[in-house]
């Protein structure tokens, strides 16, 4: 925002100001607006990301590596008399 506008919109500083002075104000607090809007958009894209590389990752931790598999089918197979 400005440095020219009041830090805090208090109804009674509101009153004082002149229509162009609040026509200024609506325009910036629109574009903070817009801005918050997009940063939210990109966090929620990054937290859905998060969670599907979360997802994946427990999958792959869950399963046996192949090759473990591998070993120990081959192990009981020469266990065998």
């Amino acid at each position: 925002m400005e440095k020219n506008l009041p830090l805090k919109l208090e109804r009674d500083i509101l009153k004082q100001l002149a229509t162009e002075q609040l026509v200024e104000i609506i325009i910036e607090e629109g574009k903070s607006i817009e801005k918050l809007t997009n940063r939210v958009i990109e966090l929620e894209k990054e937290i859905e990301k998060l969670k599907v590389s979360r997802d994946l990752d427990s999958i792959r931790l869950w399963k046996a590596p192949l090759g473990d598999i591998l070993k120990k089918t081959e192990n009981k197979q020469q266990q065998k008399p």
